[in-house]
């Protein structure tokens, strides 16, 4: 049966192969060698603190929305029509910002739960050889 979608596989394997942290996910950590795991272990390192910035500055966005609503009544009550308005405004903006970073967020990290996964590959894999160079050693003495 031919391929008919080469265009397409190959576009499926450069993306994948462009996020290293997603294809040792894929393949597993055993066909790295050390030095490229303690440079994919930077990497996540840095993912996971972008992750966890990015993560804490949406909630926080969301979590401001409902003062939109109090500043709308304090203007209001001010009589500064214009600026209520705009302020009423901004709480289902906050929302929709919400939802756009949640979805850029799941699209760049691919959420929390690969981040953990692809750590903890990475720690045990480390972790095994750090334990066989060990054994290894104690054999030659």
């Amino acid at each position: 049966m031919p391929i008919r979608n080469v265009d397409g596989i190959i576009k499926h394997l450069e993306d994948n192969a462009s996020d290293e942290l997603a294809y040792l996910e894929s393949v597993g950590p055993e066909f790295f060698t050390t030095e490229q795991l303690l440079r994919l272990r930077g990497q996540w390192e840095v993912k996971n603190q972008l992750f966890k910035a990015f993560q804490k500055l949406v909630v926080r966005i969301v979590a401001v929305s409902p003062v939109w609503i109090a500043v709308y009544y304090l203007l209001a009550f001010l009589g500064l029509k214009y600026l209520a308005l705009l302020s009423l405004a901004l709480f289902p903006l906050s929302f929709v910002v919400f939802f756009a970073g949640l979805a850029f967020i799941y699209s760049y990290f691919k959420g929390k739960g690969h981040l953990d996964r692809v750590g903890e590959m990475i720690a045990e894999e480390l972790t095994r050889r750090k334990e066989a160079g060990k054994r290894r050693e104690e054999g030659q003495d």
